[in-house]
């Protein structure tokens, strides 16, 4: 994916894209029924006045503005609520979330449809055959926000909820691991051995979001270069952490052109960084698990979905695309330490939280062979912090015959 796109991405996913394009759609419907209607013969069989169309776009209007702003209302209630029982890292997507920002955007784009309508009605710039065609548009728009009602009233019930974030988040990482799937190889070489090279860095600092690989590959090839990426999507970049270490000759100005191929913000992002992923699920159950909080059956919903996210996750893809770029693989025992490291610590009183999460890592362990030994380390790492929180003989016998090796 390059830069542009990326960008655009972020920007389509924006609360304010969908209502602002719908709010565009809804004026030039408008305009477009104004255009036409010198196309319509003005003798019709029968004639429309200005006050019945204007009295069901007045309705709409009143209505609609009241809608909209409970609506909105709705989504910042959910977002604290989402904030404050999992983590404010899954916010952006509730934010992101594609059918909420519909029901929204028909909403206010429907309301500034009926603004517009009225204001020409007044002005009198409609024929009888462009009032008809707005009365019939209005029809049309009628039945699009009752449609968009209907839905938003089935969203409110869960939106904001634990088990819905849960499940946003547990799907996005799932989607992570389709862009980066296997070791991670991001269609580069495998690195091998200690890497070499001249370093570049960055004059900005915070966090790796996307990193233009084509173009990489595409100066690589330009000047000869031998391009090892030492921070991929996730990773912290800072002044004195190079990007990447080069082999070979670097014009004046090159290692500018290379850095500007990585794109650096103020916190991750979950499309090209499945750790992060991870990591917010972690997050969520070790939340679930503070006293404060005391809900070890989200907890465990959390390890379930994290045995599911990696058990499944796609094979490596075999295609080399970029083969003047290397990149270290996945470290499993990274993967296994920001999924469950969180939870063995706040959980580790817990038997039932732990007898779940080592039942977990026994699947991942027979399930995926790369994970075996990371694994197999996470259930050692469980074992020692549960025997040492907990304080029933009966509880330490059984995580102790759970956590025994078959």
């Amino acid at each position: 994916m390059s830069q542009i796109a990326f960008k655009l991405r972020q920007v389509v996913q924006r609360m304010w894209f969908l209502p602002a394009a719908f709010s565009l759609v809804a004026i030039l419907t408008v305009v477009i029924a104004y255009a036409m209607s010198g196309l319509v013969p003005d003798k019709l069989p029968f004639t429309l006045s200005s006050e019945a169309v204007e009295s069901i776009l007045t309705v709409l209007a009143s209505s609609l503005l009241t809608v909209a702003v409970f609506s909105l209302s709705t989504i910042v209630s959910a977002l604290s609520s989402a904030s404050a029982s999992t983590t404010p890292r899954a916010v952006p997507l509730i934010v992101g979330d594609r059918s909420a920002q519909t029901s929204i955007s028909m909403f206010i784009g429907a309301f500034l449809f009926s603004i517009v309508g009225i204001i020409g009605l007044s002005a009198n710039i409609y024929s009888e055959a462009g009032r008809l065609l707005l009365f019939a548009v209005t029809l049309a728009v009628v039945v699009l926000v009752v449609a968009a009602l209907i839905r938003w009233i089935g969203q409110m019930s869960s939106i904001g909820r634990v088990g819905e974030t849960i499940s946003k988040v547990g799907s996005a990482t799932e989607k992570s691991f389709r862009t980066v799937p296997g070791d991670g190889l991001l269609g580069c070489r495998r690195l091998s051995g200690k890497p070499s090279g001249e370093p570049v860095f960055t004059h900005r600092t915070g966090y790796v979001q996307h990193i233009d690989l084509s173009r990489l590959q595409e100066l690589a090839d330009e000047q000869e270069l031998l391009i090892t990426v030492t921070a991929r999507p996730g990773a912290y970049a800072a002044p004195d952490r190079p990007l990447m270490l080069v082999a070979g000759a670097l014009p004046e100005g090159m290692a500018d052109r290379l850095v500007n191929a990585f794109t650096i913000g103020n916190s991750r992002t979950f499309d090209s960084d499945p750790r992060f992923g991870l990591i917010v699920l972690a997050e969520i159950g070790s939340k679930a698990l503070s006293p404060g909080i005391n809900d070890p059956g989200t907890a465990i919903a959390v390890v379930g979905t994290l045995v599911r996210v990696l058990a499944q996750r796609p094979e490596e893809d075999s295609e080399l695309k970029f083969e003047r770029l290397l990149v270290a693989p996945l470290d499993p025992d990274d993967l296994m330490a920001d999924s469950f490291r969180p939870i063995a610590r706040d959980g580790a009183g817990s038997i039932e939280v732990m007898l779940r999460m080592i039942a977990g890592l026994k699947t991942l362990a027979r399930c995926r062979p790369e994970l075996e030994r990371a694994a197999r380390g996470m259930i050692a790492d469980a074992l020692e912090r549960g025997l040492t929180a907990m304080t029933a003989k009966s509880d330490k016998a059984a995580l102790k015959a759970a956590a025994k090796t078959e």
